[in-house]
């Protein structure tokens, strides 16, 4: 059975979105600093491949992006910001300041 080109261009990309995703499971699970740095740089290669493929997807009009409303972009970066200050701000459970105390 014979693909055409668009099918192997999908396939590809979903297996680099795959790919991407794994390596960032394992940059998150790394003991070492060399070893994050070394898979953070394998991650952006493969990000850099997905790009590439997606790009050339799109050129060719097999995929589509339709643009988010600007509303809703400021929206989701207020959510983030929140998130990321409320944990910023949360105080240390008791286990926490317990070792602190040590």
């Amino acid at each position: 059975m014979a693909y055409d080109d668009k099918t192997i261009m999908t396939d590809m990309l979903s297996t680099q979105k795959f790919i991407a995703s794994n390596y960032n499971n394992y940059a998150g699970e790394c003991a070492t600093k060399a070893s994050k740095a070394k898979l953070m740089k394998i991650l952006a290669e493969e990000h850099d491949i997905q790009f590439k493929i997606f790009e050339n997807m799109q050129s060719k009009g097999w995929y589509e992006v339709t643009p988010a409303p600007v509303d809703k972009v400021n929206q989701a970066v207020q959510t983030h910001i929140s998130s990321a200050t409320n944990i910023k701000n949360s105080k240390p459970t008791a286990k926490k300041a317990e070792r602190k105390k040590k």
